[in-house]
């Protein structure tokens, strides 16, 4: 006797038309091609056809002709299960309301943004959102050296708000407000007070800013190199700045938004930079996979809303 070798169905879902699942679900519920085919929108014969597609895709006939209509070989009762059920998913997939309610929402947005954009925009934000999306909760994440972009890409960051210069190909940007340098340093250092020449300020002790991920260090870095500015201190983020600056002699150049804020600070007094450093736009920058995404766009609109002049 010839040994009867299993028929191998193995299908590659890329070549197979989803279509036919819907298909297949109408027969095997309605048991007639004619009552089928209205079910999912069809004529007859484009029904027709179907059905012989779906046989070639199974290599069954799945359907056969009887008195008591089409009814399911073996091979179709046992897909009969998965396929409704998949094509349930689907359906319900599709009917999910992507409709943002602030007022119920439990989102949360992640942020790129240096520690000036958290001293900057964080209060009026975080103000907001507890008057409009009380659930809403926020999250700011270290920018890194490289890979940005990628984590942008990949949905693990929703805005990067500041400036990023590097930010381009894929994604969305909204300018917000220009922004300038100016210096920072202590109130009773001699420098304070009067107009300091291009050479005098070379000459002070200077402390710089190093933010990965960002423009500022690389605008501050041409600064230092063509006017030979000597560096004395280094530092990865801003926020020690009000300390160092008031107690040392160190000047530091920060953009004008950072030195409002800690100009109220005792013992700091803000003053023009005598050599020339170009201003830069500050903006919200968002990967486009999220440009129609609810959530996004709500928030977005917030942040546009609070900061755009």
């Amino acid at each position: 006797m010839d040994k009867i070798h299993p028929v191998n169905r193995a299908l590659d879902l890329s070549s197979l038309d989803l279509n036919l699942l819907v298909v297949f679900d109408a027969i095997m519920k309605d048991r007639n091609i004619s009552v089928a085919a209205r079910r999912v929108g069809l004529s007859q014969p484009a029904m027709s056809s179907a059905l012989a597609r779906l046989r070639k895709t199974f290599d069954d006939p799945l359907f056969v002709r009887t008195s008591n209509g089409m009814q399911p070989t073996p091979h179709a009762q046992l897909l009969a299960a998965p396929i409704q059920r998949a094509c349930e998913l689907v359906l319900s997939a599709l009917q999910i309301d992507t409709a943002f309610d602030p007022a119920t929402a439990n989102n949360t947005f992640r942020f790129y943004m240096t520690d000036i954009g958290e001293a900057v925009y964080l209060p009026k934000l975080i103000d907001a959102l507890a008057n409009r999306a009380p659930g809403v909760k926020l999250k700011v994440l270290r920018i890194p050296e490289q890979g940005e972009q990628a984590a942008m890409a990949a949905g693990d960051v929703d805005l990067a708000v500041g400036f990023f210069p590097d930010l381009q190909a894929g994604f969305y940007q909204q300018r917000l407000y220009s922004d300038q340098f100016v210096c920072l340093l202590r109130a009773d250092h001699p420098q304070a007070r009067g107009r300091m020449s291009i050479q005098q300020f070379a000459s002070m002790r200077h402390a710089v800013i190093v933010t990965a991920g960002t423009g500022h260090e690389a605008t501050i870095a041409r600064a230092v190199a063509k006017h030979r500015l000597r560096v004395s201190l280094t530092l990865p983020h801003f926020m020690a700045l009000p300390l160092i600056v008031s107690q040392t002699d160190c000047v530091v150049i920060v953009p004008r938004r950072l030195a409002l804020a800690f100009a109220g600070h005792a013992n700091i007094r803000m003053v023009e930079s005598p050599i020339r450093i170009p201003s830069f736009d500050i903006k919200q920058h968002w990967h486009e996979r999220y440009h129609h995404d609810p959530a996004n766009q709500w928030i977005r609109a917030l942040v546009a809303e609070l900061f755009l002049q």
